[in-house]
């Protein structure tokens, strides 16, 4: 039996994703939390979880992504799939990186999203459900191999915003203001995102994010 932790703070598709899955003998119990806090107090009173299904734009303090990465540290045994409406290839990217096993799309057919928690769960990883395009996140991760090897850019959500906003025309300190952030800081994190994606120069760094789909012009 599979046992899995829902971490959603939208009530409405919390118990209609319960109803989904309940319907398959395969599962155990089906639990949710509405927080980053509550799904690690969850799991640390709950070892047996075998899957957290993750929305990553949580309306509280960590986002979804963020736990993402803590859950991967505290909890190595618990698999994640992501579960979200948002389709932005950066998310997805640093969502495999986080550690996540899958990432569908919200829109997904019921029964997809319910055979993905399934092969999860049994250690298969890595797809995205019929609604996102797998061909396009298989280039972004530079082929077939670095994907399974899980190998993006590995950018952080900040550094994300910054070449975002780098890539609409903001400079150093327009950035600052909209971050509310230094403008050394600013610097810092350009510096990182080169150093990421080995290239000299900044406009480099936005020439390739355009080309792979990372970030939008």
């Amino acid at each position: 039996m599979i046992n899995v932790l829902l971490i959603e703070d939208s009530a409405v598709f919390v118990m209609g994703l319960k109803l989904a899955l309940s319907a398959n003998k395969t599962f155990g119990n089906v639990e949710s939390v509405s927080t980053p806090g509550l799904a690690v107090a969850f799991l640390n009173a709950h070892p047996e979880t075998d899957v957290a299904v993750v929305d990553i734009s949580l309306e509280s303090e960590t986002d979804g992504l963020t736990l993402l990465g803590i859950l991967r540290e505290a909890f190595p045994t618990v698999r994640t799939l992501v579960l979200s409406h948002y389709k932005i290839p950066a998310y997805i990217l640093k969502a495999i990186s986080s550690g996540a096993c899958a990432y569908l799309a919200k829109d997904s057919s019921p029964d997809s999203i319910v055979k993905a928690v399934t092969d999860v769960a049994a250690g298969k990883c890595l797809f995205f459900g019929e609604t996102i395009d797998t061909p396009q996140i298989t280039r972004l991760f530079g082929g077939k191999d670095n994907l399974e090897a899980r190998k993006p850019q590995g950018l952080t959500t900040r550094e994300l915003e910054v070449l975002q906003l780098t890539t609409s025309g903001y400079s150093n300190t327009q950035i600052a203001s909209a971050l509310t952030i230094s403008l050394n800081t600013v610097d810092s994190y350009k510096e990182r995102i080169k150093t990421k994606f080995g290239l000299d120069s900044i406009v480099e760094c936005v020439a390739r994010a355009v080309s792979d789909g990372i970030v939008k012009v």
